[in-house]
């Protein structure tokens, strides 16, 4: 069984760090290099052992599913003791009201994300790959259309794989119903093999 992992994993940043700083949270791409306190001037203030004794806590990322689901505030998860983002759900069926040109209301809704704009976006890349992969043939085609020269057969055969391919994938695209699963679809004419 091959397990695949979709999404974001929890990830710890590279040495970033955070700390409330009167109650705002202040972000760090890295210890300062000298850190002054209630206690006076510490240099050398990456190498402290333990930044935690002076509030500075890792910054770390939650598991989450980069295409459903988004970052929000950064806060303090007491539990953990690390600064860590809430997840959110992305909402793809909100729609906006649409305004004429004085900016008032017209009564008319419209999705913001346009199930049939996205189609139309990935049957547009589909047609672009299938000419990026025909196009080397095409000279063969157009030899048997001015000199009645034939094409081979695999040439054919593999015009043929890559025309129905195109065609299958435009009409997977079309049966989707929803705004993730259009974002989630992929094309990959031809798999590498591992």
């Amino acid at each position: 069984m091959q397990v695949v992992t979709t999404g974001c994993q929890f990830q710890k940043h590279n040495n970033m760090y955070a700390r409330l700083e009167n109650k705002n949270i202040i972000t760090y791409k890295r210890l300062p290099v000298q850190f002054e306190d209630e206690n006076g001037l510490h240099l050398n203030f990456r190498n402290v052992s333990d930044p935690t004794k002076f509030g500075f806590y890792n910054v770390v990322t939650p598991p989450y599913d980069s295409i459903s689901q988004r970052l929000g505030e950064l806060k303090f998860n007491k539990k953990k003791k690390v600064f860590t983002y809430s997840v959110s759900d992305i909402d793809y069926t909100t729609t906006y009201e649409v305004k004429d040109e004085e900016g008032e209301l017209t009564g008319e809704t419209l999705p913001n994300y346009d199930i049939d704009a996205k189609k139309l976006d990935l049957i547009k890349s589909v047609k672009e790959e299938a000419n990026r992969l025909l196009t080397p043939t095409d000279w063969y085609i157009l030899r048997k259309a001015e000199r009645g020269v034939d094409v081979p057969s695999s040439v054919v055969t593999e015009r043929g794989s890559i025309i129905t391919k195109a065609a299958g994938f435009e009409t997977e695209i079309n049966a989707l119903t929803t705004y993730e699963s259009l974002l989630r679809y992929s094309i990959v004419f031809f798999p590498r093999e591992l």
